[in-house]
């Protein structure tokens, strides 16, 4: 028995600049697009402000934001979010004393 081996995509094996590029790839490669889940395409291809989905099993691309997605290493560290904590605590006071000046100079 031989045993297959998947290794992640890590780059596309083709790019589109436009819907038309793409549509010309398609026509070409139906058959075999049709195949594959929306997930595979997306990290095979990519056509440069869409995503492909499929509607009703019809392919189609779908307008998408890439600037929006953030790549994976931009993790947030713990000593982030500790100095995201005390700036927040810092906030808070100082508007908790803008509260109180407030309320001592407005006459009730």
């Amino acid at each position: 028995m031989d045993l297959k081996i998947l290794e992640p995509i890590k780059n596309y094996l083709k790019e589109f600049n436009t819907p038309e590029e793409f549509n010309n790839f398609y026509s070409l490669n139906k058959d075999e697009l049709n195949k594959l889940t929306t997930h595979k395409l997306n990290k095979m291809y990519h056509v440069k402000g869409y995503r492909i989905t499929k509607i009703k099993g019809v392919l189609m691309l779908k307008k998408w934001d890439d600037s929006k997605v953030k790549p994976n290493e931009e993790f947030v560290s713990v000593n982030d979010i500790e100095e995201i904590r005390e700036d927040i605590k810092k906030i808070k006071a100082t508007v908790n004393n803008i509260i109180e000046f407030i309320n001592t100079k407005i006459p009730s």
